[in-house]
């Protein structure tokens, strides 16, 4: 090799180690592209609702703060599975992001069992604080270490939409919900919290839901009366009553090798990204309770029930004990999260 083609060869060397920097930090000289990073992330509800919206606003802020570096492909109404088979694929690497609901993490991690024991939490704040804080960090510990890592550690995905139970009659009180064919989720805690409350537990994917609703197999769901609207499960069941049985808050997670794989500044555009989406699913979320509300009272002639909950929190003491009792839930810890100032 000649000593021209050799200060050649240095200097292409120079300019690649440049542009791979540069690219680093999101930006290329002009002219110049670099291949952008891609990644999916799944949902399993519909594109209308708060989870839809704020899957969107998530996709676009990766690409406005990586200038069009990184680039987020939402899937919606669980194309990707169900909730379990979602969270089993981003842990594996199947799958690079889920909009997660932490409470289906109860048969991975114990400090998520909490999450929805009936009428534990005081309000959204204590719930959030909880999951930001000391008693819920060994379990994302845990979680981190079998390949789940969560983008916003503040926790501010708030669902403004206050939970309740969409049915075919009216549930005024638990004793409305007795032989009740209620649809739940794989989780023994939210599974014998309904029982306990009177309902015969079927449990099936939300994605499911209408069809499930369609054959007879169930008669009722705990859900909001947003996602009831969009999923379009007010459609077939005509009353909606408001529980607030507990409240709820998620998460985006993110396959751990896959976040390890990036350069600081691409995580730090994630985390940014999922801060920042949290304000439009806030505003989504409580849209249900305002306009969706209305608009399944007007479309499909729902029913909206608020009763008296003094029935339902008296009834769920004896549920929690119980939980904690048959090691449902860990020992001490409900007691733990009610002291929470």
């Amino acid at each position: 090799m000649s000593s021209k083609q050799s200060r050649w060869f240095k200097g292409l060397g120079s300019w690649v180690v440049a542009a791979a920097a540069a690219a680093t930090l999101g930006w290329l000289p002009a002219g110049v592209s670099a291949q952008a990073v891609v990644l999916k992330i799944g949902t399993v509800d519909a594109p209308t609702s708060h989870s839809g919206a704020g899957a969107e606003a998530f996709a676009a802020e990766v690409a406005r703060l990586s200038n069009g570096q990184m680039k987020v492909e939402v899937f919606h109404a669980g194309k990707l599975g169900s909730i379990p088979e979602q969270v089993k694929n981003v842990l594996q690497g199947a799958q690079d992001l889920h909009l997660l609901y932490p409470e289906f993490l109860t048969n991975l991690i114990d400090e998520s069992k909490v999450i929805s024991v009936p009428y534990l939490f005081r309000d959204m704040d204590h719930a959030q604080a909880y999951l930001k804080g000391d008693l819920f960090k060994p379990g994302l510990d845990k979680l981190r270490g079998m390949g789940g890592v969560i983008l916003d550690p503040d926790w501010n995905w708030k669902i403004n939409d206050p939970r309740g139970v969409i049915a075919v009659r009216p549930i005024r009180t638990p004793a409305d919900l007795k032989g009740l064919k209620l649809r739940l989720w794989e989780s023994k805690v939210a599974i014998e919290t309904w029982r306990g409350l009177g309902a015969n537990t079927i449990v099936v994917a939300r994605p499911e839901m209408y069809l499930a609703f369609k054959q007879g197999i169930i008669e009722g769901g705990p859900e909001t009366i947003g996602i009831a609207y969009d999923q379009k499960n007010a459609e077939l069941a005509k009353y909606w009553t408001r529980t607030e049985e507990y409240y709820q808050i998620i998460n985006v997670m993110m396959n751990a090798r896959k976040y390890n794989s990036l350069t600081p500044q691409q995580r730090e555009i994630l985390h940014t990204a999922a801060r920042n989406a949290s304000r439009v699913f806030q505003e989504a979320s409580g849209k249900g309770f305002t306009e969706k509300r209305q608009k399944a009272e007007k479309d499909f002639g729902v029913t909206v029930l608020q009763p008296d909950l003094g029935p339902w929190r008296e009834q769920a003491r004896a549920i929690s004990a119980a939980l904690e009792k048959e090691g449902v839930i860990p020992a001490g810890l409900a007691d733990k999260v009610r002291a929470m100032k």
